[in-house]
């Protein structure tokens, strides 16, 4: 797909349709801020120094009220203790988020761990998340995926989750490399990516093989759909998501 004028890969037409019938008060919005990437007004994204951070309404999007915001929380963290529970990943001694935004999933993820490391490049959504939870035992620190601040072979769990779809072609491999570089040798990674189109002027999908690619020597050893509350096709152009869940297991485990 070709890049438009600005520069930026046209998201799927029929999608944002869809989207614009259902949501019309964002199309002024998304048109000003592709006019105008550096201005606070407009979509949800931004693209600042090569990373893609959001809005605090935008790490959760498909939601239109705070009943269905309740309800796809509860399904995404059902769905991933679920997993994790497969996997036998509690009662561990220290576990990774990377790209944590204002802290969703952080305490959930934290109850899995003696030592629980939220991550992410905005330092805003950082500053939200430390108001929010100041009363947690949790540390929130500002970094990037391809250059993770963290000692090697440290952590028994890491999370992504729709983080490594919004880190370009360019960047990718060195973000991977980072993930695997400080997992412990029998831990285990759990992403949460879109492995299929549509693509977006902010999303990069990449194929479950290509994934299993990027993180050899570690093995694939869980495909899931990503879960979503009953209201999903409601709020989003497609009847399901694109995400998988992808659990990984380090060469020893």
């Amino acid at each position: 797909m070709s890049a438009g004028p600005l520069g930026l890969v046209p998201a799927d037409p029929l999608g944002l349709l869809r989207r614009g019938l259902h949501r019309p008060g964002k199309i002024p919005r998304y048109l000003f801020g592709l006019l105008v990437p550096s201005s606070r007004w407009g979509p949800e994204w931004r693209r600042r120094d090569g990373v893609v951070t959001f809005e605090p309404g935008g790490y959760a999007a498909s939601p239109r009220t705070r009943p269905e915001f309740a309800a796809n929380l509860a399904h995404e963290v059902s769905g991933l203790w679920a997993l994790l529970d497969d996997l036998e990943a509690h009662d561990l001694d220290r576990s990774l988020e990377v790209g944590c935004g204002y802290g969703r999933l952080s305490p959930w993820l934290a109850t899995r761990s003696d030592w629980h490391v939220a991550l992410d490049p905005d330092g805003r959504a950082l500053a939200n998340a430390t108001e929010q939870y100041r009363e947690w035992e949790l540390e929130f620190v500002r970094g990037r995926a391809e250059t993770l601040p963290c000692p090697d072979d440290a952590f028994d769990l890491v999370v992504t989750w729709t983080v490594l779809q919004h880190v370009p072609d360019g960047t990718i491999g060195a973000a991977t490399s980072e993930l695997r570089r400080v997992l412990s040798p029998d831990g285990h990674l759990v992403c949460c990516e879109r492995v299929e189109p549509p693509a977006d002027d902010h999303i990069w999908p990449r194929s479950i093989e290509e994934y299993d690619r990027l993180l050899a020597p570690l093995s694939l050893v869980e495909v899931r759909d990503r879960p979503v509350e009953p209201t999903w096709s409601d709020a989003m152009p497609t009847d399901e998501p694109s995400e998988r869940l992808l659990a990984f297991r380090g060469p020893d485990g």
